[in-house]
């Protein structure tokens, strides 16, 4: 295992972001831990490390969950180069570019991230996402009637832009009361937003779109969180919008904070997943067929389809003391880069781990989801949009295949991980 592969995942080569396993595998391999300077951070590739720091709250903070300082900096270079633009300049100079930078879920640490979590966990509760489901299985059929009209028409469909992206950006748009007529608005914000996650070098455009995304999503959410202070209804941003902790409202910059995060989490991340799951099928027929014939491995799939293929590739803690790490010691202040991806085809955990199990019995232990009191709060209805999407595609379309026209891009990130499009064939049910 070279130091370069490592270097040209960083440097979000396609090659490497489109295949990191080998090099996962080579860091699981190698004595101790390595230190990048590129990405100015240890990397933690085996499972029970992995764990044990994402479990340990006392010892690792998650003030940096996306990143060391050299990544701010890369976007500081951005903004100092759009300064010189006087339209930029106005944009930068708004007081609502300052809003939401505060630690919140994601980027919280205890005492304050427990009672964070005590306020947002109701509305993730089983009983919430039951509720939601009707309105997932009218989006999926909606969707999937868009997918059966492109193939009918030509032959093949890209199943990321008109299948895969559809379904979680309006389901976390209707939990945060964004109308339909502005779902375009809305995945543009969200593709700008998680920008920086993974992207230690942005281009100034990327920069200037992040940043005006920024201010319009800002503009945008607090209106509407003093429409919902004044009228709340049965929705996630009214639970936001209205919500106490330890007598106290959150503060507006808590608030967008936390939508900002919904946002990403609920969107992004549930569309590579489905996406993920559609291309494994169409690759291996005699796995589609079985999961047709036994719809109750779907569950086991989804999970499966998350160890191997994380839509979150890696977050950061950053150690508060001095550790020891397999052997190696990390000083106070360093940064640490928690490979989940890689950790979830550890052989010392997970059996035959490049294969796919729908019934394998430890496959809900992945880290796909983070572990400990950093458990993402939207893991269970993730689960539940995979679910119903594989289901209801299965039952809508029979030997779906991948078409010949496929260049399998990825999105242009070392922590987010998946595909731009993904085009298939396939007969209608």
């Amino acid at each position: 295992m070279s130091g370069q592969s490592v270097d040209q995942l960083i440097h979000r080569e396609q090659g490497a972001i489109a295949c990191p396993y080998p090099i996962f595998a080579g860091l699981r391999e190698a004595d101790g831990v390595p230190y990048n300077a590129d990405l100015g951070a240890w990397i933690i590739s085996r499972y029970d490390d992995v764990r044990a720091i994402l479990r340990d709250t006392e010892r690792y903070s998650s003030l940096s969950p996306t990143g060391p300082a050299q990544a701010g900096e890369a976007l500081m270079a951005g903004i100092m180069e759009l300064m010189k633009d006087p339209e930029m300049a106005a944009v930068l100079g708004s007081n609502t570019m300052t809003r939401g930078r505060v630690a919140v879920l994601l980027n919280a640490d205890p005492p304050d991230h427990r009672r964070q979590r005590k306020l947002v966990n109701p509305a993730f509760r089983p009983d919430r996402i039951r509720a939601m489901e009707p309105a997932m299985v009218e989006v999926t059929e909606r969707l999937l009637a868009d997918v059966v009209a492109d193939l009918s028409a030509s032959g093949a469909t890209d199943v990321v832009k008109r299948f895969a992206v559809g379904l979680p950006m309006t389901i976390i748009a209707m939990a945060l009361g964004v109308a339909d007529d502005d779902l375009a608005t809305f995945k543009r914000w969200s593709d700008d937003i998680v920008m920086p996650v993974g992207n230690h070098s942005p281009s100034v455009e990327q920069v200037k779109g992040f940043l005006i995304s920024t201010k319009e999503f800002t503009e945008y959410f607090l209106a509407q969180i003093a429409v919902r202070k004044e009228s709340p209804t049965e929705d996630l941003l009214s639970d936001i919008a209205n919500a106490r902790i330890d007598g106290e409202e959150l503060t507006d910059d808590e608030q967008l904070g936390m939508l900002q995060q919904f946002l990403v989490a609920g969107n992004e991340t549930t569309t590579n997943l489905i996406a993920n799951i559609i291309r494994r099928l169409a690759e291996d027929p005699a796995l589609q067929e079985r999961v047709r014939a036994e719809p109750a491995l779907i569950e086991g799939l989804v999970e499966e389809m998350l160890r191997l293929e994380a839509p979150v590739g890696g977050l950061f803690r950053q150690a508060k003391v001095d550790v020891e790490v397999a052997g190696t010691r990390i000083p106070a202040g360093d940064h640490l880069w928690l490979l989940f991806a890689s950790a979830n085809r550890d052989g010392c955990k997970f059996a035959s781990p490049d294969e796919v199990d729908p019934e394998r019995a430890n496959v809900k232990e992945h880290l796909a989801f983070g572990n400990g009191e950093h458990f993402c709060p939207g893991a269970g209805l993730a689960r539940s949009e995979a679910r119903i999407a594989i289901t209801h595609l299965l039952g809508t379309l029979r030997n779906i295949r991948l078409a010949p026209d496929n260049d399998f891009h990825y999105g242009d990130s070392f922590v987010l991980r998946g595909l731009t499009g993904l085009r298939i064939t396939a007969d209608v049910a």
